[in-house]
């Protein structure tokens, strides 16, 4: 469960670390900003995710946003419930669209 930006980018860079360990040919990089949101992106097609943490009252939020290709604007904008952000959510996020 995610509850501060260093779980963020401790989840987040696991599972890049596990998704390599399988997947040698690929390249993903792992970027973390000033204001603490981070960046995975896949070298070969350009596509990104950037990820922000916040509250909201009592409820803790992850969001992101895809960016594919060299296109400034994201194609998909979202945000799931801290306990809903996971390996294995993050694992999707790597597979289905990253890559």
């Amino acid at each position: 469960m995610v509850e501060s930006y260093e779980d963020l980018h401790q989840l987040i860079s696991s599972e890049i670390e596990n998704y390599l360990a399988q997947h040698e040919d690929a390249t993903i990089k792992f970027d973390i900003a000033e204001n603490g949101s981070c960046t995975m992106s896949n070298t070969e097609n350009s596509n990104k995710f950037v990820f922000m943490f916040a509250r909201f009252g009592e409820e803790y939020k992850v969001g992101f946003a895809l960016y594919e290709g060299f296109d400034p604007n994201p194609c998909w904008i979202d945000d799931v419930s801290n306990d809903g952000f996971d390996s294995n959510f993050v694992q999707t996020l790597i597979v289905e669209h990253l890559m």
